[in-house]
């Protein structure tokens, strides 16, 4: 009953979002919810469904965003998630599936000054960690932390991490247990697997390999504020 009262207390402040104004959604979400929002933070019409959610400083949530599912959200300071995003996972403790994943981590977490721009999946059954000053760029990119075992006939997961200063373009596909170095480029329509140690490359392909060496004194990797203007 208590799982169920939250999740109508979760719907409802995402179907009344249109006329309720951000304060008011704001007092609820912390106390009804026990979500740590700092004051400048904001939830826009989105459907944010989680165990536990921390939002620092400037950070966003955008319009018809839906995150479910998951133990928790971590979004630092001036980091935002745009529009139409869906970002999913499977609550640790309540499943069959992955108890020989001992260790999963049902999260999403998210350094200072990042961005997930629009429509991206994200498969958080294991966590996903993104670094600071790192962008999900264009569309519908997919990062994926868990797929079919075909060996042992199981679902499996394993985390993904991507570095700071990371820049993906649209339509890339981050497979599980993929470490993306600092300072990695994604060429749009890629395919990241492993864990390369060179950081600042272009990489490119299916799957991606190194194409050339990023100079890191660029502009994009120099930047104190999060967003590309």
């Amino acid at each position: 009953m208590k799982r169920l009262a939250k999740r109508l207390v979760e719907l409802g402040l995402f179907v009344t979002a249109p006329v309720l104004p951000w304060g008011l959604r704001r007092v609820l979400y912390t106390r009804l919810l026990g979500y740590r929002l700092h004051p400048s933070a904001r939830i826009g019409i989105a459907l944010v469904s989680v165990g536990a959610c921390a939002m620092g400083e400037r950070s966003r949530i955008g319009h018809f965003t839906l995150i479910r599912n998951m133990d928790r959200l971590e979004i630092a300071a001036g980091s935002k998630i745009g529009t139409f995003n869906w970002i999913f996972g499977m609550p640790t403790g309540n499943t069959r599936h992955f108890t020989h994943n001992t260790d999963r981590d049902s999260a999403l977490v998210i350094g200072p000054e990042s961005s997930l721009t629009s429509r991206h999946i994200l498969d958080c059954t294991d966590r996903i960690s993104i670094g600071a000053f790192t962008t999900i760029a264009g569309f519908r990119s997919q990062i994926l932390t868990h797929s079919i075992d075909i060996q042992a006939n199981r679902q499996s997961s394993r985390p993904v991490t991507i570095g700071d200063y990371c820049m993906l373009g649209s339509g890339c596909i981050v497979l599980k247990g993929a470490r993306m170095p600092n300072g990695t480029v994604l060429a749009a329509g890629s395919v990241f697997r492993g864990a390369p140690n060179a950081e600042y490359q272009l990489m490119s392909g299916v799957p991606a390999t190194a194409i050339r060496s990023m100079d890191p004194g660029d502009g994009y990797f120099q930047r104190t504020e999060g967003p590309v203007s």
